[in-house]
């Protein structure tokens, strides 16, 4: 098949992979981040620690307004912040993508999470912009899970309804099996049927998984499986540890999946020590930067600046067609109404930026549309290239 003749799944059909233009692989449209219910207990279970000291739960529960934001910004936790749900202001945020030369964004909202893939085909067609559907399980302990682990309420359009319930782990090996198997159909059935007629494009964003843990574990079989029966690709967060990134690499292969159709995510910490990502570079997986455009506290490890250096420090050495971009927006304050970067940052701010440290087209074009083109095309005879 020639490269004319590829394709990629977007919330409105297939559509031809040359068409995409400048593509973001990891950003949220309409999603919710928050805890799916007020309690300890499921705050605990997404990593985090619920607000008790009556000042902080009631900015927890404020509606997010300019006043807020300074404490937003410093890391304070606002509920409605975590909700993207405004399907216009969605809208508003896409055109200033496109107007500043963007084309396709990949929504990584999994099941679970807020994910509408009604309302992602509403706002391709709205604004013009082409919108790829992320699908799966972002981790066992914060979304819902098939039957054999529980099943909970769903949406009528068929997505999951987070109901706060951790995922039971699977008592035996069988069990195990079994969770794979029908998380590799169901995420086979949204790649292929779609969720009311809404077709998903790439596996993901799976959470930082453990093979070592039972109900993580089928999480990462099933994505392998499933991207091995459909020529998807997969989408993850970065592990801290190496030693377990580099398991988790080595399921995925053994499973099926080809390291060169999967992105690792959340790259970004590394950015200032260019040599600790080679690691991930020699297994052939594209290193994604997808935080970028965020304003950097005491507590930041890195910076753009150092995403920037780390950039043309990695094509330097030849990894230039395996490096990927985005801002991985997922809150209110991240977009340009509540004073943020916006889905435009990359190409407004960040694209020059690389090109004022030297970046000439040909990067820049890599970097921004054949790369992303090449993960999510689903036949192409360009991988390679």
């Amino acid at each position: 098949m020639s490269t004319t003749d590829a394709t990629v799944v977007a919330v409105t059909g297939e559509v031809p992979a040359a068409s995409l233009g400048a593509v973001l692989p990891h950003e949220h449209l309409l999603s919710d981040f928050a805890p799916p219910d007020d309690t300890p207990e499921s705050w605990a279970r997404t990593g985090r620690t619920r607000p008790t000291a009556a000042g902080a739960l009631w900015l927890y529960r404020a509606p997010l307004t300019m006043d807020l934001l300074g404490e937003v910004g410093m890391g304070a936790v606002n509920r409605d912040d975590l909700l993207l749900g405004d399907a216009g202001l969605a809208a508003a945020e896409l055109a200033a993508f496109r107007e500043a030369g963007g084309g396709t964004v990949v929504d990584l909202t999994t099941d679970g999470l807020g994910r509408d893939p009604a309302g992602l085909r509403r706002l391709a067609e709205k604004t013009g912009v082409t919108v790829v559907m992320g699908c799966g399980r972002y981790h066992p302990a914060r979304t819902a899970v098939p039957a054999v682990m529980g099943s909970g309420p769903r949406h009528p359009n068929g997505t999951a309804v987070p109901t706060g319930r951790a995922a039971a782990a699977p008592t035996s090996a069988r069990d195990a099996a079994a969770l794979a198997e029908e998380l590799t159909e169901e995420l086979v059935r949204d790649l292929t049927e779609g969720v009311g007629g809404v077709r998903a494009g790439i596996i993901g964003e799976l959470a930082a998984l453990d093979p070592g843990v039972p109900a993580e574990r089928a999480l990462l079989v099933a994505a392998a499986r499933a991207a091995a029966a459909t020529g998807a690709a997969v989408s993850l967060a970065r592990n801290e540890d190496p030693a377990v990134q580099q398991r988790v690499l080595d399921l995925l292969a053994e499973e099926g999946a080809d390291l060169a159709r999967v992105a690792v995510g959340h790259c970004d910490a590394l950015s200032p020590r260019p040599d600790d990502l080679e690691p991930l570079l020699g297994r052939g997986v594209f290193v994604q930067f997808d935080q970028l455009g965020r304003l950097p506290t005491a507590l930041s490890v890195s910076d753009d600046q150092d995403v920037a250096a780390a950039v043309l420090e990695l094509a330097r050495r030849g990894h230039a067609g395996r490096l990927l971009l985005s801002q991985g927006v997922r809150a209110k304050s991240q977009l340009l109404a509540y004073g943020g970067g916006g889905y435009a940052f990359v190409l407004r701010q960040f694209v020059p930026y690389l090109r004022m440290l030297g970046a000439d087209d040909e990067l820049i074009e890599t970097l921004t549309v054949r790369n992303p083109r090449r993960l999510l095309t689903l036949r192409t005879e360009e991988a390679g290239s």
